[in-house]
């Protein structure tokens, strides 16, 4: 006879409250990421054009 293990219910509030934690500071990251990598393109291009 097999034994049936109950599934843990993660509850949707909780991991909603998590993921609202973590997104500010992975929206900083990748504006601060996206902003570094405009200007070393434009930087790049006015020497390669230069």
């Amino acid at each position: 006879m097999s034994k049936k293990k109950k599934s843990k219910k993660t509850n949707f509030k909780d991991v909603q409250k998590v993921l609202e934690q973590q997104q500010p500071e992975k929206n900083n990251t990748l504006i601060f990421g996206g902003i570094l990598l405009a200007i070393s393109s434009i930087g790049l291009l006015i020497f390669v054009l230069s």
